[in-house]
């Protein structure tokens, strides 16, 4: 997470902010996670045509997008409707909201209370994150973007279940969580222009918006209930064909 970030991590898209490439993260079993075939994002409502090009010209086949329907409405995913890529809408956490996370201490640490309310996403919506994550195991899916608004905690869950089922260990799971904050500070910035470069570090609003301590204690908590993501995912109903699949494809 410091400067020396492989720079084939970030891709440059005029329009977003957060798109990040999960290749090349390092497995228990000392092999890597394929370069270019999965890429975890912030919302893409901005992009217009020449960034659309940039993501087809890297090979995008997939696009699912785990936003609530308000915010499709409100700021449409520019790949619904293509006639070069499949776009799925996958609702991660619904449209009701979280009502119960609203009851939540006030007092709560960000990565304690972050940590309760991807839990209980994880308890409440076991079906919705199958039916996600089914999705990378089908024929041609990949290359495959997913994406919420921030890019840091719907996506966030999913890409830490991704690098899970492909063996990555949970201390990098948790740096790439937290290397959200490190491009999402700039779109911090552009909202608050009142805000100088100089007043914060992206290390500081990573401890305001996604300390890695948050998917430390998600991960723990899953390998506590359950034995860990493979537990996890077997309660779901994700076959373990499935998460074969995709740890062939993703893993080198």
């Amino acid at each position: 997470m410091d400067d020396d970030t492989d720079p084939r991590r970030h891709l440059k898209v005029d329009g977003s902010y957060n798109v990040r490439d999960l290749g090349g993260y390092e497995t228990v079993s000392g092999r890597r996670t394929r370069w270019g075939q999965l890429l975890r994002a912030d919302s893409l409502h901005r992009l217009q045509e020449p960034a659309k090009q940039v993501l087809l010209d890297y090979g995008l086949r997939t696009v699912i997008d785990l936003r609530r329907s308000a915010e499709l409405q409100t700021l449409p995913d520019p790949f619904f409707g293509s006639d070069r890529v499949t776009y799925f809408h996958q609702n991660m956490v619904g449209d009701a909201g979280l009502r119960e996370t609203a009851e939540m201490p006030d007092e709560l640490e960000v990565a304690e209370r972050k940590r309760q309310i991807y839990l209980f996403v994880l308890e409440e919506r076991k079906g919705q994150v199958c039916e996600t994550l089914s999705l990378l195991a089908l024929p041609g899916t990949l290359p495959a973007l997913f994406h919420c608004s921030a890019g840091a905690d719907r996506t966030g869950m999913i890409a830490a279940l991704v690098l899970g089922i492909c063996g990555v260990p949970t201390t990098t799971i948790a740096e790439d969580y937290g290397l959200t904050a490190r491009f999402l500070i700039n779109r911090h910035l552009d909202q608050n222009p009142d805000i100088s470069p100089d007043e914060i570090t992206w290390q500081q609003y990573q401890r305001q918006t996604c300390p890695p301590e948050t998917m430390l204690g998600m991960l723990a908590a899953l390998e506590e209930r359950y034995g860990g993501v493979e537990g996890y995912l077997r309660d779901c109903r994700f076959t373990d064909s499935q998460r074969e699949t995709i740890r062939e494809a993703l893993v080198e």
